[in-house]
C-alpha cells in the first residue's frame, strides 16, 4: 500500500508539501497537479479518519441549491465539485426545493456530520445560525455581513442588455420580472440597471412585474403577451431577468406567428447550457460560473485555515453572448 512518502518522491515534493495538498493548504498549481498525479499512480488513500480526529472536522462540505432543474445550476455544481476537490475536500449535495424548513434540516445534518462548512444559494435568513457554528459562504445573497458572499453583477447585467438590445436596433423596450422577498437581491438590481440605462439614453420602456411564485407568473405573463401583441407589435426589444422567461416569451410570440429576433428581439439572464457543445439559442447575460465557484472555494479555505477574508462580498462581471434571439 502507497505512503505520504511515496507519493512525495513520486511527485518530487516534501512530505509536509503533500500533507498540505491533502487537508487543503497552500500549495503551489503546478505542485498540486504532480501531487494529484502521483496520487492517482499509486491509488494512494489518505486516512481520512486521523485526519479528521486531526482536525475536529470532516472533509464534507455542504452545498446547498434551492434547485439543480435549471442549466446554469447544474453547472454551478459541477463546478463548485470540482473545485473543492482540487483542494482535497468532497462535496454533499442538497436541493433545498426553497423549503426553509429542508435548509434547516441541511444545516443540522451538516453539523452532525461536522462538515467543514457550508456553501449556499440560499434566498432565507435560515444561514444566520449556522454561520455561528461552522464556516458559511453564500452565493448571490448577502446572508449577513459576517458571512462572506460571492454574485455575479446583476446591475451591470441588466444595463449591458439594454445597451445590447439598443444597440441591435430595439427602440421600445420590456423588462420582465418576478419579484418576491427571495427574489429582490437579484433581480431587482437587474431591472435597476436595465431601467438606468433606458432613462439614461431616453428609451422608451416598460416594466412587466408579477409579484408571485413561478407557476403564477408564467400565467400572468402569458396573459399578458397575448394582450398586449393581439392587435401591434408595442415592443421590438424584451429583456427577462432569467433564461427561462426568455425561452417561454419566445414559444408565445411564435405562437402569435411573431418572429423572433426579427421583429422582436429578446435576451435572457444566465447564459447556461445543457452540455458543453450545446448550439446558443437563447442571447443572455452570461454569469461567470467558473469564477464564482472558485472565488466561493477559496473563501471558504481561507475561513478554514484561520486567514482574513479579503472582501466580505464578491461582485464578479458578467458579459453578453448573442444567440439566436438577437440580431
Amino acid at each position: 500500500m502507497a505512503t505520504m512518502n511515496d507519493v512525495a518522491k513520486l511527485a518530487g515534493v516534501s512530505r509536509g508539501t503533500v500533507s498540505n495538498y491533502i487537508n487543503g493548504g497552500n500549495v503551489k498549481p503546478a505542485s498540486q497537479k504532480r501531487i494529484q498525479s502521483a496520487i492517482d499512480q499509486l491509488h494512494y488513500v489518505p486516512n481520512t479518519a486521523a485526519r479528521q480526529l486531526k482536525t475536529s472536522r470532516s472533509d464534507l462540505v455542504v452545498f446547498i441549491l434551492p434547485t439543480t432543474r435549471t442549466p446554469l445550476f447544474a453547472e454551478l455544481t459541477y463546478k463548485v465539485q470540482r473545485a473543492l476537490q482540487q483542494q482535497g475536500m468532497k462535496m454533499i449535495l442538497c436541493n433545498s426545493n426553497n423549503d426553509v424548513e429542508q435548509e434547516r434540516d441541511y444545516i443540522q445534518m451538516a453539523k452532525m456530520q461536522k462538515a467543514a462548512g457550508i456553501i449556499t444559494m440560499s434566498y432565507s435568513n435560515s444561514l444566520m445560525e449556522a454561520g455561528r457554528d461552522l464556516p458559511v459562504v453564500s452565493i448571490e445573497k448577502q446572508i449577513s455581513k459576517e458571512i462572506p458572499c460571492v454574485s455575479a453583477d446583476n446591475y451591470q447585467g441588466g444595463y449591458i442588455a439594454a445597451r445590447a438590445l439598443h444597440e441591435a436596433g430595439a427602440e421600445h423596450l420590456l423588462m420582465v420580472t418576478r419579484t418576491t422577498e427571495k427574489t429582490r437581491s437579484n433581480f431587482g438590481l437587474r431591472v435597476k440597471g436595465f431601467v438606468d440605462f433606458c432613462q439614461e439614453k431616453h428609451i422608451a420602456h416598460e416594466v412587466f412585474e408579477v409579484h408571485a411564485h413561478e407557476a403564477m407568473f408564467y400565467v400572468k405573463l402569458e396573459q399578458e403577451l397575448r394582450e398586449k401583441f393581439k392587435m401591434a407589435l408595442p415592443y421590438d426589444g424584451i429583456f427577462a431577468v432569467a433564461d427561462q422567461y426568455a425561452d417561454f416569451m419566445e414559444n408565445i410570440l411564435h405562437s402569435l406567428n411573431i418572429q423572433v429576433p426579427q421583429q422582436v428581439q429578446i435576451i435572457g439572464f444566465d447564459g447556461g447550457k445543457m452540455y458543453v457543445d450545446q448550439p446558443r439559442h437563447i442571447s443572455s447575460i452570461r454569469q461567470p460560473v467558473d469564477a464564482i465557484a472558485e472565488c466561493c472555494v477559496k473563501q471558504l479555505m481561507a475561513i478554514l485555515h484561520g486567514k482574513d477574508v479579503p472582501s466580505k462580498y464578491v461582485t464578479l462581471p458578467v458579459n453578453f453572448v448573442k444567440g439566436q434571439t438577437t440580431c
